[in-house]
């Protein structure tokens, strides 16, 4: 019997959780160490699933078929473009950090998956290498708590330097503004990601580049 994990998705930042305590196994099997936060006990999540759900999470790239979801968001939390990409084509990625404000809160939907399709997932965004797990507490839209982890961008020559984002493609940013439509997640959310300028230096159609790839959300 396959073990079930919850992945939160801000457009491909990611949180899993796999009941009241995280899978160390998975930590040995990716050859990656979480960063912990204080434990505690929290409740598992209920949400209703959508059978089209399959279609909308890296449809054509990953083959992964979530089980469940719903939205949710992590407090003192913020989304950042802090994994650097190629120059010209998609310039950096999304990665989940920690915010020093304590009105920052991160949003995104929670997808229940397989063990197996979860080790999909973090080897295609690169876990170990471009990403590290972090472990964080995700709060659902319907009122639950639980412990989970995240992607974050790892230190290295990957991570752009000096602390500093750096603008993504307009394809990427309507990939996020695609996903958190379609789930509805928080208005003020929603609207901060319309605000986030695209990288004026791309030089080539990254909606249709993505369009071609079979990534999308919204079809």
């Amino acid at each position: 019997m396959q073990t079930a994990s919850l992945l939160f998705l801000n457009t491909y930042s990611a949180f899993m959780y796999t009941g009241n305590r995280l899978d160390t196994g998975l930590e040995q099997h990716l050859n990656v160490k979480m960063r912990r936060s204080p434990s505690s006990v929290l409740p598992c999540l209920q949400c209703k699933g959508k059978a089209d759900d399959i279609l909308r999470f890296g449809r054509g790239l990953r083959q992964v078929k979530p089980i469940k979801a719903c939205p949710g968001f992590v407090k003192e939390y913020k989304l950042a473009f802090n994994l650097l990409g190629t120059p010209g084509i998609e310039p950096s990625f999304a990665s989940a950090e920690p915010s020093d404000k304590e009105d920052d809160e991160l949003h995104g939907v929670l997808f229940t998956l397989t063990r197996l399709d979860w080790e999909k997932v973090a080897r295609t965004e690169g876990v170990g290498l471009a990403y590290s797990l972090e472990e964080v507490v995700v709060n659902t839209y319907q009122g639950s708590k639980l412990q989970a982890v995240t992607l974050r961008t790892k230190p290295g020559p990957l991570r752009a330097p000096f602390g500093k984002d750096i603008q993504p493609s307009e394809g990427y940013l309507d990939l996020l503004i695609q996903g958190a439509e379609y789930y509805n997640l928080n208005k003020e959310y929603k609207d901060k990601l319309r605000s986030i300028r695209p990288n004026p230096a791309v030089l080539v159609n990254t909606k249709n580049m993505y369009r071609f790839l079979g990534i999308n959300v919204s079809n």
